[in-house]
């Protein structure tokens, strides 16, 4: 298993179904450990990125719900990677963006978060972290 961490309030999203987007392409099609980094998006920051409208869903699909900042939160199994396409928007919540990859996964499932710091990029995780995985 690897491990993959998501700006926050992106983190929290995967467990809403979200549709990731990267600009890089993988060929990994294995479980990932979600996890959250310790730094998030500043509401600026993520209106920049997201666009008004997928701001506005953002804020709806999280209903206050809290983040969770330096933890692992959850495991899914990554089943696709190909071009963000419009009608992506939504589930990606992020505007349209010629370039961008979709990354898909499924079966995402909460855990009980775990402390861990990570990187955006797809990380080996140890045995240790492997024994602390208590799904919710």
């Amino acid at each position: 298993m690897r491990a993959l961490s998501w700006k926050e309030p992106y983190g929290s999203l995967m467990l809403c179904g979200k549709i990731e987007t990267r600009t890089r392409s993988t060929n990994y099609r294995w479980p990932v450990l979600l996890c959250c980094s310790q730094k998030g998006y500043t509401d600026k920051e993520l209106l920049q990125w997201a666009g008004e409208k997928q701001y506005g869903r953002i804020k709806q699909a999280l209903g206050g719900r809290e983040l969770q900042h330096g933890h692992a939160i959850a495991v899914g199994e990554l089943i696709e990677c190909r071009p963000m396409r419009p009608e992506d928007a939504d589930a990606c919540f992020v505007d349209y963006r010629p370039g961008l990859r979709c990354h898909v996964y499924t079966n995402v499932k909460p855990i009980q978060p775990i402390p861990f710091k990570g990187g955006q990029r797809r990380k080996k995780i140890d045995e240790n972290i492997l024994l602390q995985i208590r799904y919710l």
